[in-house]
Order: structure tokens, then C-alpha cells, then sequence
């Protein structure tokens, strides 16, 4: 084979020449790696901030916080520059923008409060759980700090958005985009077919993300990959992120800092109501909280019925956005062109 035709077919095996970017499967070899490296030094320098001598319980715990959203900020960051850089994405493209998306997220937002509020009120109702107290500090807690209520329940709310925005940009935002892309148009699989497949695989890796928590159990893991499930079909049918991660951000919040529950297993450092769960763990998770048991699936039937609505009242009409698989791309430069 002549040099040319050699080069020529490298090239082609390598770049996508209609979009003149990597094709999806050599984009994640090269950005997983600089994500792997990223995630090591952003958590040595992580427990290092931590090691800051810092004696004031409060200040100590606004330390703890700076540490943990510098991590998830980093991360985060690492995620959008190689979907700008690598993928080509505008953030259209990252499901990071475009019409709609303020509202999406409000929407999301509310929706993660009502779903707990459902799990909190039937629990109540059946007398599967007890109300303790109000604003209650919880000195045994994951997160190894002792602050006033007014002061946790507000860093447990900026904790769980950088936990929230993180967690969908790496499995909706870009996993699920570049499996759903490199697998479109091969053997038997469609645009479809391959978004669906996408989000069952990166939905396994949520809830493989989540193995580790305390708590933990196989029946748990099962959920929390159902769950994932959810936040990425509220991704497929709407074609951005703002609904999973208002629905993220919330649902960790109000479970675990306005209902007192465990959320994946951990404890926040304060709660606005504290509850002690008398229902059998089958049903309420146990330790690794709703999450791990059977009432995790009303908050999900009642996520459903309300995404679907709102999906039909803002796009008139739920179809599934096989757009994932042709993103908006930044246009190239010029010398990328020749």
C-alpha cells in the first residue's frame, strides 16, 4: 500500500472527516486517562486543604466544604474542557445550555424536593419512620465536622450541587454522549438503539460509583442503577441536563438535610428534621437510606408521571431526542478546514 493510502486510511480510522474531530471511541481513550490523572492530583490536594489546622468548628467546616467543591469544581472542569477541547462541543452540545435550560433546571429543582417530600410522607403515614427533633446537629456524621444546623444546612446545600453538577456531567454529559455517538451506525445498532444502550451502560457505572458508600448493599447498587436510569431518559427526552441535575441537587439535599434520612448511606452534619426509621429496611434501604429500598420506587413513579408532563407541556409533545447523537459542534478553524 502506497504512503498516502496508508496515511489516509490511519486518518480515517482515527478522525470522523465530516465532523474533523476523533471518532468517539479514541476520544475516550485519550480523555479518560487525563481524567483518571486529574481526579488523583485534585484529591491529594484535597486531603491536603484538609490538613489545614484550622481549631473553630465552623471554620473548620467551611475548610472541609472548600476542600470537597474544589475537588467536584476541578473535576468538573477537567470534564467540560476535554468535551470543548477533545469532543468539540459547544455546551449546547454538553447539554450545558441552549432554550429551555434555566427552566429545565427550575423545574428539576422542584421536582427532587417533591419527590422526597412523598417518600417522607408515606413513611410518616405507615409509621415507618418517627420525628426525633428539629434543627438537629448529628455529631456522627461522613463528613467529620460539628457545626450549627443554620450553618451545616447550607454548606449540605452547596456540597450537593457541586455533588449533583459533577455526577451528571460525568455520566449523562459525557459518557452517555460519547458511548451513545461511538456506537451509532454500528452492526445493528441506530441512533436509538444506541442511546439506549449508552444509558444503561453509564447508568451500571452510577450505581458501581456508589458500591463503596456505607451501607451498601447488592440490592441498593440495583436501585441507585434504576435511578440512574431516570436521570438519564429526563436527559434523552428534554436533550439537556438541566432536569437531572436539578433533581439531583435536591433529591440529595431535602433527604438528607430537610427529612433526615441517609442519602447513599451517608449523614449529613445537620438536618432540619430528624427522623428515626422503624419500617422494615426492605422497605425504607436501612442504613444506606430510601435509596436502598423498595419506597425508592414511589419517588420514581412520581419523578416519572411529573417529567412526563412537564416534557409534554414544554416540547408539546415526549419523543426520544436521538439529537444526542449529533451534537451542536464548535465550528472548525480555519486551518482545520485545508
Amino acid at each position: 500500500m502506497p504512503r498516502s493510502d496508508l496515511i489516509m486510511e490511519v486518518r480515517r480510522v482515527l478522525v470522523n472527516q465530516r465532523e474533523r474531530r476523533l471518532r468517539a471511541g479514541w476520544r475516550l481513550l485519550v480523555g479518560l486517562p487525563v481524567f483518571g490523572f486529574v481526579a488523583i492530583v485534585a484529591s491529594v490536594i484535597q486531603f491536603e486543604i484538609t490538613q489545614t489546622a484550622v481549631t473553630a468548628p465552623i471554620l473548620a467546616g467551611a475548610v472541609a466544604l472548600l476542600a470537597r467543591l474544589f475537588r467536584y469544581g476541578v473535576l468538573t472542569g477537567c470534564l467540560v474542557a476535554l468535551s470543548w477541547l477533545l469532543d468539540l462541543r459547544t455546551l449546547v452540545g454538553m447539554g450545558l445550555s441552549g432554550d429551555g435550560w434555566w427552566r429545565n433546571l427550575g423545574f428539576g429543582l422542584v421536582l427532587g424536593v417533591v419527590m422526597t417530600t412523598a417518600v417522607f410522607v408515606v413513611e410518616l403515614a405507615l409509621g415507618f419512620v418517627a420525628i426525633d427533633g428539629v434543627l438537629v446537629t448529628r455529631p456522627e456524621n461522613q463528613f467529620g465536622v460539628v457545626v450549627p444546623p443554620l450553618v451545616a444546612i447550607p454548606g449540605s446545600f452547596l456540597f450537593f450541587i457541586g455533588v449533583g453538577v459533577f455526577e451528571e456531567m460525568l455520566s449523562r454529559g459525557y459518557l452517555l454522549n460519547n458511548i451513545a455517538e461511538g456506537i451509532d451506525g454500528l452492526g445493528p445498532f441506530d441512533a436509538r438503539s444506541a442511546i439506549a444502550t449508552a444509558a444503561v451502560v453509564t447508568s451500571l457505572v452510577f450505581g458501581l460509583l456508589h458500591f463503596a458508600n456505607p451501607g451498601t448493599t447488592l440490592f441498593s447498587t440495583f436501585n441507585i442503577t434504576v435511578v440512574g436510569l431516570f436521570f438519564a431518559a429526563t436527559y434523552v427526552l428534554t436533550n439537556d441536563l438541566g432536569v437531572p441535575i436539578g433533581i439531583h441537587i435536591t433529591w440529595n439535599f431535602s433527604l438528607s438535610s430537610l427529612y433526615g434520612f441517609p442519602v447513599s448511606g451517608l449523614t449529613t452534619p445537620a438536618t432540619v428534621l430528624s427522623v428515626r426509621q422503624t419500617g422494615p429496611p426492605l422497605v425504607t434501604g436501612g442504613q444506606f437510606g430510601p435509596e436502598g429500598g423498595l419506597v425508592v420506587y414511589l419517588a420514581l413513579a412520581v419523578g416519572v408521571a411529573l417529567t412526563w408532563w412537564w416534557v409534554e407541556r414544554e416540547e408539546s409533545g415526549v419523543r426520544f431526542r436521538t439529537e444526542i447523537t449529533r451534537p451542536e459542534l464548535r465550528k472548525p478553524r480555519k486551518h482545520d478546514r485545508k
